[in-house]
């Protein structure tokens, strides 16, 4: 029976249930066996790469065959022209957008639904904004066991478009537990201790990739505060295996600014309210934030914050560096990396990995993010990013609104002459050009108990219509 320990008031319990939590606060656990013995570098270094070379340390799976797509194995570059750029000559990358959905959730993924599939769950469920979902779907796909996603409303585009090319059933509703479907169903969330079993593994390979050595500080995005958690996790268990000696590592968390409550000391992490100006770089539910607070301070390490637009900033500066195109919340990593030199958190001299978690295009808005955030753009260049997602209906709405502002029902008068489309289709248009700065509200009133909205273009959007008219050959300035 495997024993589990809870993450916030530390009680030992012991569970074979694959979504287990603690009966006395209803808080996560973790699996808190030990290291194993008898295991060499050697062995390792000789295994096929991959999450499974370290299935010692892991969930024994052993009853049926283990659900893969290749999961783990990923690079560990130096940024070189990264690091010249910020002063650190020993700067890695650990690059998880490698994994098969993008994300290092993956590496979780395989060994929860391989333990799923040994023990005949028919169905697995979780409710998410994003990366949990599709890389679960995926992993599902792979088992042949169906997958029920719930996802929050600010789910990025991107990562719903891979949920639906997996197979997984998908609903969209605000972010709560969703009741079970009755049939032999395996609800998941963020802080299953499976799940974290198989996101240690980056920590793993960290150190193997470095011939069995600790660099001196490894940078985290932080969400949950599993990931972080279990990088440290991982550090003692290679030291109980005697696979490393007792040299340190200190560990950087990363959040969000506006994801930690306002007012509070420097250096923590915390668990905060949501704020929606960014979406895709919010805080998942803290559940390991004691877990987290504990890793920093076993590893003599810091809790920092970088800012929503020094982030995305960040992206693009790692993008034309080294190449390697992260969503924004797993280049938070960077971000950070110039003020912690400034504060003394890091040495010039240190061999630093920052992790990246995922990948950039699973954030359909990234690309005209960057555009606005990361440095200064031509109007023509800016036409170019806007025009990848801008259709010829959202072309047509410009046009209408090109000499005034215009209500929606008259836009969608305007299109129905040439085309069929709905009203609510007009509508999700609009929503959608507000988010690109190309359209923005210029006034409501209320006529016969409901409200009418009025759009007109911004400079933006005048601007791409003049561009528009330049490059296509059509009528726009």
């Amino acid at each position: 029976m495997p024993s589990l320990r809870c993450v916030n008031c530390s009680r030992q319990i012991e569970s074979d249930e694959l979504d287990a939590s603690c009966p006395r606060c209803g808080s996560a656990v973790i699996l808190d066996g030990r290291a194993p013995d008898r295991l060499s570098r050697e062995q390792l270094d000789g295994a096929p790469s991959g999450v499974w070379r370290y299935g010692a340390f892991l969930p024994d799976a052993a009853g049926g065959e283990v659900v893969s797509l290749g999961e783990g194995g990923t690079p560990l570059l130096p940024a070189r022209r990264l690091g010249t750029e910020l002063g650190l000559p020993n700067l890695l990358v650990k690059d998880e957008s490698r994994n098969p959905t993008g994300s290092f959730i993956d590496r979780g993924s395989t060994v929860l639904v391989s333990l799923a599939r040994q023990r005949g769950v028919k169905e697995c469920s979780c409710v998410t904004t994003g990366n949990l979902g599709a890389s679960l779907a995926a992993y599902c796909a792979r088992a042949g066991i169906d997958a029920r996603v719930v996802i929050d409303p600010s789910t990025d585009r991107g990562k719903l478009y891979q949920m639906l090319a997996f197979g997984a059933v998908v609903e969209a509703r605000p972010r709560r537990t969703g009741a079970a479907s009755g049939r032999r169903s395996l609800s998941v969330n963020a802080g299953n201790p499976y799940l974290l079993e198989g996101e240690k593994t980056t920590a793993f390979e960290i150190v193997q990739e470095l011939s069995w050595n600790l660099p001196d500080i490894i940078v985290v995005p932080v969400g949950t505060g599993g990931h972080l958690s279990m990088t440290w996790r991982a550090i003692e268990q290679l030291r109980e295996a005697r696979l490393i000696g007792g040299s340190s590592c200190r560990l950087i968390g990363v959040q969000l600014a506006d994801s930690v409550p306002r007012g509070g000391p420097p250096g923590r992490i915390d668990g905060g309210s949501r704020h929606d100006s960014f979406t895709e770089l919010e805080e998942s539910e803290p559940y390991f934030m004691k877990e987290a607070q504990k890793a920093i301070r076993a590893s003599r390490g810091e809790g920092v914050r970088t800012t929503a637009d020094e982030t995305v900033t960040a992206t693009g500066l790692l993008a034309r560096t080294e190449g390697i195109f992260a969503e924004p919340a797993s280049a938070s990593v960077v971000a950070c990396l110039g003020p912690a030199l400034e504060r003394g958190l890091i040495r010039r001299d240190d061999v630093v990995v920052c992790i990246i978690t995922s990948a950039g295009l699973k954030d359909t808005k990234a690309v005209s993010r960057l555009a606005r955030f990361a440095r200064p753009v031509s109007v023509r260049q800016d036409y170019t990013v806007a025009r990848i997602q801008v259709g010829e209906t959202k072309l047509a709405l410009l046009r209408l609104m090109e000499n005034r502002s215009r209500y929606g029902y008259e836009l969608w008068q305007g299109l129905s002459l040439t085309r069929r489309i709905t009203t609510a289709s007009v509508y999700q248009h609009l929503g959608e050009l507000e988010e690109l700065a190309l359209v923005r509200r210029a006034g409501v009133i209320t006529a016969r108990g409901r409200q009418r909205v009025s759009y007109e273009l911004t400079r933006k959007g005048t601007d791409f219509l003049r561009v528009a008219g330049e490059v296509e050959g059509t009528p726009g300035g």
